[in-house]
């Protein structure tokens, strides 16, 4: 009983900040629904080509899975998003650092249960691209609600 009663909480936390935003409230009631339902998903990681995220992705792929960590958090003041949720990688015994973000369609969804410490796990699943010189890598994450 508890489960659906966290799950209602994370969905009237997500519609109400959809409504705020200008969405009306059925529909945004119908996207925090399908939101909430549809975790665990994977997320593609947005904005990794800035700055030195290229390498460090690089760097990334050398470390087994179980070795590295992903935490997702609300970036507030942002200029270009009012929702940013920043991605951070971190790696066992290494350090951390942002890789990108999450992107502008789901952070939406994310920022609103970050303000309000709701808890969203996050998990590294693959290094994308990086075939050739020329191709630029991505990250891979799985997200759960």
């Amino acid at each position: 009983m508890k489960r659906n009663t966290e799950k209602h909480s994370k969905v009237m936390i997500i519609a109400n900040s959809l409504v705020k935003q200008g969405t009306g409230r059925s529909a945004a009631m119908i996207k925090a629904w399908t939101f909430v339902k549809s975790a665990p998903f994977d997320m593609k990681v947005a904005s990794v080509t800035h700055g030195k995220r290229q390498k460090a992705l690089e760097h990334l792929e050398r470390y087994p899975a179980r070795m590295i960590t992903v935490t997702l958090r609300r970036e507030g003041g942002n200029a270009y998003d009012k929702n940013a949720v920043t991605v951070a990688v971190s790696v066992e015994g290494k350090g951390s650092y942002v890789v990108g973000y999450a992107p502008r369609m789901l952070a939406a969804f994310l920022a609103p249960l970050a303000d309000v410490s709701k808890p969203v796990q996050a998990a590294y699943k693959t290094v994308t691209g990086g075939f050739d010189p020329l191709a630029h890598r991505g990250l891979l994450i799985s997200v759960a609600v």
